[in-house]
């Protein structure tokens, strides 16, 4: 039996087909930081109690408790079901608390909620009680999913991955600050460094020596010896790129650098805390990582212990999804598709409609794989020569490596070089239908924006060598 929202539909309207609408409650709670607003209705879209708020503590889950139960017993429910927007976190600790009470609950995202409002006309009047309302009709319908069951280890991954990637963010907006103030105070000495502020004897220079007038009366062998007597050593040609860059400096006054220099000092060492938390991170999730599906994935080419955990936290069970094409529609990479009375849009962009996590960690998967293993490394070459713009030419690698990625974990036999060149060897995907991210008939060309929405959580030295 086939249902217009698909299998989540056809299971849930096979258990309410039947039965009285009157008896079928739906319960839609809008959440926010600290309160929520619920109400609960029939399925015939009756309010059997009107919107009412709720603080999100025990004695606040009391509240939302008694008024279930009240409707329950009133109506004789047969089956009751909340619905929870999905909203960054806030949500988490409440959908906890509805299934330790054996209560069932579905997620709903709230780009959804926010559409069911528009189709209310609605969608610029945004309060509790109206999202409530448009909640209570994707309830009806049979929309929303089973919050996501993760074992232990698994939760720890998503919470270390988290924790890392927020404060790799953190580190490149300190470490665009860093560079500001060192153009005012050592112009030129980031210049003399290729990689940013990842050099050991650059930070060297940050945290203990960015005066110019310092590294100036000190000269090349002066500066050689201060930065190996702190553990690190700077080549010659070096040490005379930074003493010319010192000579060459146009310098504020003295005195109007001494504020700089202590600000300066202030976010470096917390540019130091931040790095050792990413390491702190890293390790946790090298220990982790075997202990998680993910672990398989490290046989591939490419792929190191932040890729794979990344992905791994992003897919969560692998179980979760039918097959590889609903994950990657799950994380928003498909093209849009536009059509009306047989002529369709030919050129457009991403979707977007997703999970932000699995569309960053597919990409950096595509990213780690396309550099190391040759046969995508060939794939994408394919690509642009054939004039698909590089980031298009990105997402069809990247959309490649998560077909394989996604197998592994489900079936946890590690990656086979033979049995992969055997399976291309045998069956090459059409390179346009790749090029499209497979889900698209094939009219036109390729997408013309260029919507690669990946954030690089890892640092530059990861990359090179992850």
């Amino acid at each position: 039996m086939t249902f217009v929202n698909g299998d989540l539909q056809a299971r849930f309207m096979t258990r309410v087909r039947g039965l009285d609408p009157q008896r079928c409650l739906a319960i839609p709670v809008d959440v926010g930081k600290a309160v929520a607003v619920a109400l609960v209705a029939d399925h015939y879209g009756e309010i059997i109690v009107a919107p009412f708020e709720f603080a999100l503590t025990e004695d606040g889950f009391a509240v939302l408790s008694a008024a279930i139960t009240r409707a329950q017993h009133d109506r004789g429910a047969l089956i009751v079901r909340v619905g929870v927007e999905a909203a960054g976190h806030y949500h988490r600790t409440l959908v906890a608390r509805l299934q330790a009470a054996s209560l069932e609950v579905v997620e709903l995202n709230p780009r959804a909620v926010k559409d069911a409002r528009g189709q209310q006309l609605l969608r610029t009047l945004k309060n509790g009680a109206r999202d409530c309302g448009a909640m209570a009709e994707l309830l009806i319908r049979g929309s929303g999913r089973p919050p996501q069951c993760r074992d232990e280890a698994l939760v720890e991954q998503a919470a270390w991955v988290a924790h890392r990637r927020s404060k790799v963010a953190a580190q490149v907006v300190l470490g665009n600050q860093i560079h500001g103030q060192l153009d005012l105070i050592f112009p030129g000495l980031t210049g003399c460094f290729a990689h940013g502020l990842e050099a050991a004897s650059l930070r060297v220079l940050i945290r203990d020596l960015p005066d110019p007038d310092r590294v100036r009366r000190l000269g090349v062998e002066g500066v050689m010896r201060f930065v190996r007597r702190r553990g690190v050593h700077m080549t010659r040609p070096k040490a005379e790129q930074v003493v010319r860059a010192a000579h060459a400096a146009l310098r504020l006054p003295s005195t109007e650098r001494r504020a700089p220099l202590v600000v300066l000092a202030a976010d470096w060492a917390l540019f130091e805390a931040l790095d050792q938390q990413i390491r702190d991170a890293t390790t946790q999730l090298a220990a982790l990582l075997p202990k998680t599906p993910a672990g398989v994935l490290l046989g591939i080419p490419g792929v190191g212990i932040l890729t794979a955990s990344s992905y791994g936290a992003a897919i969560g069970d692998p179980t979760r999804y039918a097959n590889a094409a609903a994950a990657y529609r799950a994380s928003g990479l498909v093209p849009i598709s536009y059509e009306s009375a047989g002529h369709a849009r030919s050129r457009t962009g991403i979707s977007r409609e997703g999970s932000v996590e699995l569309r960053r960690a597919i990409i950096e998967l595509g990213r780690g794989v396309g550099l190391h293993h040759p046969d995508f490394i060939t794939y994408r070459r394919q690509l642009l020569a054939r004039g698909k713009p590089p980031l298009v030419a990105l997402i069809a690698v990247a959309h490649r490596t998560h077909r394989l990625a996604f197998a592994m974990p489900r079936s946890q036999r590690p990656f086979d070089a033979d049995r992969w060149a055997r399976a291309v060897a045998g069956h090459r995907h059409p390179t346009d239908e790749q090029a499209r991210h497979g889900d698209t008939p094939a009219f036109g060309g390729p997408p013309a924006r260029r919507d690669l929405p990946a954030q690089h959580t890892l640092t530059h030295a990861e990359v090179l060598s992850n």
